[in-house]
Parts: C-alpha cells; sequence; structure tokens
C-alpha cells in the first residue's frame, strides 16, 4: 500500500504539535521531583539548643541523683576556662542556601561555646561530634581501662546532626565514627521529622505567598502524630489569640492533602512565640524563606525615580 509522502510528513509535525501543547498542559508529566520545577529558591535556618546537663545525665545513667551530682561536678571542675574540646554548652545554628537557577546548595554552620567563642564556616553537611566532657575521650582515659568501662566511656560520645542527636558513635572494629546503618534505635537521644516539616512549609510558600514564615497554630496532623513519636512538643505562647489565615477556605483540596493544618495570618515575634522541645528539653527552631524571581527590596526601578 503505498502512503504518499507529504501525509506522513503532515502525521509526524501534528504529532510534534499535540505532544508540545499537551506538555505546556502539563509540567508535571515526567518524573522529576516537584521541587526542582519550581523557578523558587530558599534559606533554610535550622536551631539546635541541647540541655547538656539532662543529655549527660541520661547517657551517664546514674543509679541516683546524688551519685549523678557528684560525677557531674568532678567533670565540670576538670573543664578549662578555655576548653574548646567538649561539647557542653555548645548550640548549633545550620543554614542552607539553594539556588533553584543554578541548582547550587551551599551550607553554613554556626556554633556558640560555654567559652564564649563562636565559629562560623562553610560545611557540605551539617553537623559536630566528640564527647560532652572531653575528660571522657580516650586519650585523657587510664592505660589500664577494662573493656567494661571502656564501652561506658564510648556510650557518652555524642553526634549532632541537621535533624538528631545520637550517641555512642565510634565503631568498635574500626575505631572511626560510625555509619548510620550501624545505630540502633536507642542511640537516637534526640531526632526530629525535618523531611516532613520542610516539605509541608515548601508546599504552602509555594500555594500561597509567603506564608511559609506564618506561626503554625497547628501542624499538619501527620507531622503532630511524627511529634508525638519522637517525644517532641510544641509550645505555644500568644500574647493574644492570632488572626488565622484560612487555607480551607481559599483551596478545601490543598487542606486536606497537606494535613489539616492552621497558620496565623502572619508572623510576630513581639506578640507569639513558638517553641519545640523533646523531653530532656532539647530546643528545636526551623524557618523556611522562598526567594521569587523579581522580589528584591534593593533592586528598584530602572532608570530609578529621583524622590
Amino acid at each position: 500500500m503505498y502512503i504518499p509522502t507529504w501525509l506522513i510528513i503532515g502525521v509526524i509535525i501534528l504529532g510534534i504539535y499535540y505532544f508540545t501543547k499537551l506538555k505546556k498542559q502539563n509540567p508535571n508529566s515526567n518524573n522529576m521531583p516537584n521541587i526542582f520545577k519550581q523557578n523558587f529558591s530558599y534559606k533554610l535556618d535550622i536551631h539546635i539548643e541541647p540541655n547538656w546537663h539532662k543529655l549527660y545525665k541520661k547517657l551517664y545513667g546514674p543509679k541516683s541523683e546524688k551519685e549523678f551530682e557528684k560525677i557531674f561536678e568532678e567533670k565540670h571542675k576538670k573543664m578549662e576556662k578555655d576548653d574548646s574540646f567538649s561539647l557542653w554548652g555548645r548550640r548549633y545554628y545550620f543554614t542552607e542556601y539553594y539556588d533553584s537557577a543554578s541548582g547550587l546548595t551551599t551550607r553554613f554552620q554556626r556554633v556558640l561555646c560555654q567559652n564564649g567563642k563562636q565559629y562560623f564556616y562553610p560545611i557540605d553537611e551539617f553537623g559536630d561530634r566528640g564527647y560532652v566532657f572531653d575528660s571522657d575521650s580516650g586519650l585523657n582515659s587510664p592505660i589500664d581501662e577494662n573493656d567494661k568501662k571502656r564501652e561506658h566511656r564510648e556510650k557518652l560520645s555524642v553526634e549532632i546532626g541537621e535533624d538528631f542527636i545520637r550517641n555512642d558513635i565510634w565503631d568498635k572494629h574500626i575505631g572511626g565514627p560510625k555509619e548510620s546503618w550501624d545505630y540502633e534505635k536507642e542511640n537516637y537521644i534526640f531526632s526530629f521529622p525535618l523531611y516532613e516539616v520542610f516539605n509541608f512549609l515548601f508546599a504552602l510558600g509555594q500555594r500561597f505567598h509567603d506564608t511559609e514564615r506564618n506561626t503554625i497554630v497547628k501542624w499538619p496532623d501527620h507531622i503532630e502524630k511524627k511529634f508525638e513519636e519522637a517525644g517532641i512538643e510544641y509550645e505555644k505562647i500568644f500574647e493574644f489569640e492570632p488572626t488565622l489565615f484560612d487555607i480551607e477556605k481559599h483551596d478545601k483540596d490543598f487542606f486536606e492533602q497537606i494535613g489539616r493544618p492552621k497558620i496565623s495570618s502572619s508572623s510576630s515575634d513581639r506578640f507569639q512565640s513558638t517553641d519545640l522541645k523533646d523531653k530532656n528539653d532539647t530546643y528545636y527552631g526551623v524557618e523556611l524563606k522562598i526567594f521569587r524571581p523579581g522580589e528584591n527590596d534593593r533592586i528598584g526601578e530602572f532608570p530609578p525615580r529621583i524622590k
């Protein structure tokens, strides 16, 4: 059967036309993650402030309160005034920038120490590790230390990540840090559902302009469940009842899909404050700021108007 060349060419052109049109109408047609489809950059701020006294007590596992206070006093006395090795008293601030134009992600870490010093530097991965008190490290242990004492001492080692605090961090066979899969559930002293929280805030900010920074009055159902599993409390202190932004009224389907949250119509530290903390009083903060093309207060009109 003979098919004219012009008919074949016409079918091909028509197919290309409809395929292009369909792809424009459905930007989610491929499997690329949605975050990379959006022309939005962001800044993610994370703050972790451990209660080192309670954390060390949990790790040490004293037989009595009196025993712990005696041990704690001895450890504290051994600390030098300018101690820069002990984790005791450290507070952590992690900042991540994502540039949607280039796909570049940059991370910075700021550590505030008990001796008044602070360190700020670029990193590939957030975190810190060591001993709450440096006097517990292997360098300060006796040569004739037996296995039982060594195992107990090594359980006092701690690693802080962007969404966790875990202990017993050294591999007994190779001596270096353990891999993530080597940890047991009981090693996690603190854990936070950062993945779920970030994706909720990002989805919220994409759907409703600038709402990712509004005060959360009620977290989505699935995140509240994660908080409960991790023993995290969400403390809210309002000088007066905040005005709510009615997500359900503006987009009922979106409201149901993200877990029926409640947010204020704005964010103001003057009238309201919120804290996330666990049962050991480790405080955790997370803030997201989405940057959109053309939104920069420093960039004015061109040519500029003379006031």
